[in-house]
């Protein structure tokens, strides 16, 4: 069971401002020191604290830039093991709106550097997270619109934004809902597979890293741990195998816990989706994919209930890559 101690970050010149911050996630105190967990971090935040680990902790983990959104944003991942064979791969919120896939994201990174000694099975892997997968359309229901879940492209007839959870190129080219292929749509899947820089820097990763045990997307809404395929009633050739790691995820939730996540394909659950990116890894060869969807509250939590999730998801995610590493599935 992961045990939860939450370290203090003090980076210098790097303060949280009343000003610059929603009343309801003011921070106990505006001195020097912050928590990443009163609030939920900026694009600019973020990017800050990840600086400030991977220069304070060289030995440990690497900053890598992926990818540059069409406003001028880096996709980041932050490596950390990095020296380490077994791999896994966490990916934050694609859906903007989805806060809780950035701030789970960024529990898991704090604990494995900050507190590595609390995690000593954990930190036999190597763990490549990108906790802001789509920083244009974040920063936009942060600023702008709280349900915007799309990128920030332009698209056709003034509109903007693709649905990045739509843009892989598997079955992208598939009708399905009108609305896939409507600019207007939130569900719009772009003008073509992998037109957007936010896909194509994850396309990348998956690809550099095809070798990973395990790749988990973290999404919003339904206590779910999804398998491919969300595009046809048909399993995908090693559900067998990949049903069982997320049955150890769900295990260890329940056990830290006590709430229950469901495992199943993702069709089961939701209308056919297409150009998905667990269904993309997974037909591409990474070892596992699945979709950890956390939260009962469509998709907003609070800030008291960040460090809630990111043990859950951490928990969940070890438990799988500890499954998935197994010989014998």
């Amino acid at each position: 069971m992961l045990l939860l101690l939450v370290t203090i970050i003090s980076i210098p010149g790097f303060q949280a401002i009343p000003g610059d911050l929603p009343r309801e996630c003011y921070n106990r105190t505006f001195a020097d020191e912050f928590n990443v967990f009163d609030f939920f971090l900026s694009y600019e935040d973020t990017q800050q604290w990840l600086d400030a680990l991977a220069t304070e902790n060289p030995e440990k983990c690497q900053l890598q830039k992926l990818e540059e959104t069409y406003e001028g944003r880096n996709v980041s991942a932050i490596v950390i093991n990095y020296n380490l064979p077994k791999k896994i791969i966490v990916i934050g919120n694609l859906q903007a709106r989805e806060w809780v896939g950035m701030s789970s994201a960024v529990y898991i990174i704090h604990e494995l550097i900050l507190n590595a000694g609390n995690y000593p099975d954990a930190n036999k892997f190597q763990w490549i997270i990108v906790p802001m997968p789509n920083p244009d359309g974040y920063e936009f229901s942060r600023v702008h619109d709280r349900k915007w879940n799309k990128n920030r492209s332009p698209q056709s007839n003034a509109n903007f934004g693709v649905n990045l959870d739509g843009n892989f190129n598997n079955q992208w080219n598939v009708n399905g809902n009108p609305s896939r292929a409507d600019p207007a749509g939130r569900v719009y899947r772009g003008p073509a597979p992998f037109s957007e820089p936010e896909t194509r820097a994850l396309r990348d990763l998956m690809h550099n890293h095809i070798d990973a045990v395990l790749l988990v997307d973290l999404q919003g809404f339904g206590q779910l741990i999804l398998m491919p395929w969300s595009w046809t009633e048909e399993p995908a050739p090693n559900a067998d195998r990949t049903r069982a790691i997320a049955i150890a995820g769900s295990a260890a939730i329940f056990e830290q816990t006590q709430q229950f996540f469901d495992v199943g394909i993702a069709s089961d659950y939701f209308p056919f989706a297409y150009g998905v990116c667990h269904d993309y890894c997974n037909a591409i060869g990474v070892k596992t994919c699945l979709t950890l969807r956390q939260t009962m509250q469509e998709y907003e939590i609070s800030t008291d209930q960040i460090i809630l999730f990111g043990q859950e998801a951490f928990v969940a995610i070890h438990a799988m890559a500890e499954k998935s590493n197994l010989s014998n599935i």
